[in-house]
């Protein structure tokens, strides 16, 4: 079959969906990508593939792992070493669009397989101890001490040795329609219940940040419409709020992009950290990614793509 590469926009026009939904199968891993310069592109073999899956009714699972639901947890299948070894794949855990420069960066190196997982932080961080990904990358905030992503890796990760590098800060806020008609502008707005929200799934770093929010306002979940309305997506989220399926939506300035009709009201920093075990440090796929991040070279890839904090971007621990 001929591989022509398509645009997005080509896409949603061959399989009669709209252009966000086709970000959206990107975003899953659902439908594989290219980076051609900032474009997207997407193969005719690709989609040919992606449709033929579809007719058998779910795509292939991941060795060990099993299909990703909608929440984006992993099957209830044996637990396998997937340490990025020659033996076993790279799984890399985490959603945001800063990993393709990861993924792209092993991927020439030619040394695994590298597949992607698109479940929440707080999951991502239960498979890493499990052995069932080699990386996993969090923004869990914990409100108690204020910081990002530490308490959540000793708690959920015990006794296990692990490396901690920061990639980026990202700002968290509401996505509102356009123009903010309604004025919202700060966490305390969630208690007016005239107003109607997207909510994102348990166990993203979204949703952590949002429940410890309303707790520490004592604004009650229950009280707020559309709470329980959620979707798996920054993306998604916003598009919601476009189409006015809602006031307002939590997530990442990034997240909105190519989405018409969307504000967005700043409200916190967040910190973006790739969590990986330290017994995998010597092999290449953690290596690579090493020298990557810290020595420089993966922070001039980010100014180009804008809109990140990169000042604490290559700090490294380990735990």
């Amino acid at each position: 079959m001929e591989s022509t590469l398509l645009t997005a926009d080509d896409v949603a026009k061959q399989l009669r969906i709209k252009k966000y939904t086709v970000y959206e199968l990107i975003k899953r891993g659902e439908l594989p990508s290219s980076k051609v310069g900032k474009q997207v592109r997407v193969s005719q073999e690709d989609i040919h593939r992606y449709l033929q899956s579809r007719k058998t009714g779910s795509l292939a699972p991941l060795p060990g792992l099993g299909t990703e639901g909608p929440a984006g947890r992993l099957g209830d299948k044996p637990l396998v070493d997937f340490s990025g070894t020659a033996q076993g794949p790279v799984i890399i855990c985490g959603q945001d669009k800063c990993l393709d420069l990861l993924v792209s960066r092993i991927s020439r190196a030619g040394t695994n397989l590298v597949l992607r997982s698109f479940m929440g932080s707080y999951n991502g961080l239960c498979t890493l101890y499990n052995g069932r990904v080699t990386m996993a990358a969090s923004h869990l905030w914990d409100g108690e001490s204020d910081t990002y992503n530490y308490p959540f890796i000793r708690h959920l990760l015990p006794g296990l040795a692990v490396g901690v590098v920061r990639l980026a800060g990202r700002m968290q806020g509401f996505y509102v329609k356009k123009g903010n008609p309604l004025h919202i502008q700060d966490w305390k707005d969630l208690a007016r219940g005239e107003l109607s929200i997207i909510n994102r799934e348990r166990g993203c770093g979204t949703r952590i940040l949002l429940d410890q929010k309303l707790a520490r306002l004592g604004i009650e979940a229950e009280h707020i419409q559309g709470y329980t309305h959620e979707y798996t997506s920054h993306l998604a989220c916003a598009n919601s709020v476009a189409k006015g399926e809602a006031d307002l939506g939590c997530g990442c300035e990034r997240g909105r992009e190519h989405i018409q009709g969307v504000d967005f009201v700043p409200l916190q920093l967040e910190w973006y950290d790739l969590i990986f075990r330290l017994a995998d440090l010597k092999t290449p796929a953690v290596s690579t990614i090493l020298s990557y991040v810290l020595e420089g070279e993966f922070k001039q890839d980010m100014e180009l793509l804008g809109a990140y904090d990169l000042s604490q971007t290559g700090r490294y621990e380990t735990l």
